[in-house]
Order: structure tokens, then C-alpha cells, then sequence
């Protein structure tokens, strides 16, 4: 099983011309490293299983790398609410599209997307402890299958309902870029939504 080499290289190439395009200091930050290319979506079962399990070991590696590009922008990674809307202060000035393609972000964007993401739904889990990380296999059709999404929330009428905590911040960051109107503390907001969806 075979390292995605290629995927990686032109991750921190990116990152290294990001240095000196954007206000970002990404010091040595390492993006995350999947086993396959592609999306989870379009994998073999299989595939997509073993990619959604390394993953989720990886998720202290990703909260320290998180913490560490956060350090070098001046910013603390932290829990509380404040720690968070600071969090999201910093990525809605920053994150920044392709310019070659304005409906996508730049790829590096989207490592610290899955970075974020990752750690606000552990996050969302420490708040309400019944809900949980989920390989989603809900449909073909559904934009989240086969991805990383959380689920448990009791208060809710759907009881196959579900945050893709990734894709939400990727689209947020494409809204950002579109000047479209969000609430001001989006990611406090998303904590609080879940933790009352989840019956705590």
C-alpha cells in the first residue's frame, strides 16, 4: 500500500508558494498524508474504509499540526469558545481560492480544512458525548458517502441526520471568498447547534 507521493509533493509545494503569496506563515506545517488519490467517495469500499480508519489515527497528529501553524500566526489552539471564534477569525481572513479556479480553494487550503474540521468535531464529541465519528454509508447519491461525518444527534427527528463538518468548512470557505453573508462566529455556532441537536 503505497504512499500518495505525488498528492503530497504538490501539497507542499503549494504550501511553499504560499509562503510567499500569502500573509499565512506556514512554517513547517505538513499537510495530512492519505493512502490513495482521490476522493473517498468515488473509492472501493474497501478502500474508502481504510482511508476513513487512518484517518482517524491521525487525528492527533493533525490536532498538533494544527496547533503548530496556529502557534506560528501568533494564535493559541484551544477548546473554549473564545479559543474558537479566534480559530475561525483567522481562517475567514486567510483562506484564499485558486486562482485559476475561483470554485475551489488553493490546495493547502483544504489540508487545514481537514485539520479544523477534524478538530472541531472532537470538539462537538467532548461537548456531547453521544455523538461520534462515522464512516457514512447512506446513499450513493449523498455528497457525504463514504466520507467522515458525525452522528448520534438524539434531538433531531431524522434519526440518520448528520454533520460533514469538512465540507461545511470547505463551502464556507468558497462563501467567504464570494463575499456571501455568514454568521459572524460560524464555528461557535456550529458547536452550539450540535451540542443542542444532540440532546446535551
Amino acid at each position: 500500500m503505497g504512499r500518495v507521493t505525488r498528492f503530497m509533493k504538490g501539497l507542499v509545494k503549494a504550501r511553499d508558494q504560499d509562503c510567499q503569496e500569502s500573509g499565512v506563515n506556514w512554517a513547517e506545517y505538513e499537510p495530512y498524508e492519505p493512502l490513495y488519490e482521490g476522493t473517498m467517495h468515488d473509492m472501493p469500499r474497501r478502500q474508502a474504509r481504510e482511508e476513513f480508519n487512518h484517518l482517524m489515527s491521525a487525528k492527533g497528529e493533525r490536532g498538533e499540526q494544527l496547533r503548530l501553524l496556529l502557534l506560528a500566526n501568533g494564535i493559541e489552539l484551544d477548546t473554549t469558545d473564545e479559543a474558537v471564534q479566534v480559530l475561525h477569525d483567522w481562517f475567514r481572513v486567510n483562506v484564499e481560492s485558486e486562482p485559476s479556479n475561483p470554485e475551489r480553494l488553493r490546495p493547502i487550503w483544504y489540508a487545514v480544512v481537514n485539520d479544523i474540521s477534524l478538530f472541531l468535531g472532537d470538539v462537538m464529541i467532548s461537548r456531547c458525548p453521544n455523538l461520534e465519528w462515522v464512516f457514512w454509508t447512506g446513499g450513493k447519491r449523498d455528497s457525504s458517502y463514504q466520507r467522515h461525518v458525525i452522528t448520534g444527534f438524539r434531538a433531531v427527528a431524522n434519526p440518520k441526520y448528520y454533520v460533514d463538518v469538512d465540507l461545511n468548512l470547505a463551502t464556507q470557505g468558497l462563501w467567504y471568498m464570494e463575499n456571501v453573508d455568514q454568521e459572524p462566529n460560524q464555528f461557535v455556532a456550529m458547536l452550539r447547534e450540535a451540542a443542542e441537536m444532540g440532546g446535551c
